[in-house]
């Protein structure tokens, strides 16, 4: 969409919006935006965090690690190490390997495959690098 459409369409919600009672004025609520808020309410969002996990192992074809929550198959993750590289990953797989009994600490298996076995054996590499470094 063109900037000028957007910016129309803005307009025309701002309006609706403020005729069907859906905003909230600026700087009302906790946060203190600038602009007016829009009730939201049907709309499904990804939202991805940044997570600093530990490799359980690594491969040139793919990575596991450990996280506390899980991660849905399919879904596309980029891994860096030591903010110096990135590689692309893939979840194949999620698993629940341990929980308490409210399942307020959970541990979950995660294992991804690498588009291009390349950038996993560069990945590889840097975290063998890197881990020795550690060592001393």
């Amino acid at each position: 969409m063109a900037e000028s459409d957007i910016d129309k369409i803005y307009r025309r919600l701002m309006e609706e919006g403020g005729r069907h009672g859906a905003l909230e004025p600026k700087g009302s609520g906790a946060e203190r935006r600038k602009q007016p808020r829009f009730h939201a309410h049907a709309t499904e969002l990804t939202v991805r965090a940044e997570l600093k996990v530990a490799a359980i192992d690594v491969s040139l074809s793919g990575l596991a690690f450990h996280s506390q929550f899980p991660v849905q198959i399919g879904q596309a993750l980029n891994i860096t190490v030591a903010n110096l590289f990135t590689v692309d990953a893939e979840v194949v797989s999620c698993h629940l390997e341990k929980a308490d009994e409210d399942f307020t600490q959970t541990l979950y298996r995660v294992q991804c495959r690498f588009p291009e076995e390349e950038q996993g054996k560069y990945l590889l590499v840097m975290i063998k690098e890197l881990e020795k470094k550690q060592q001393g």
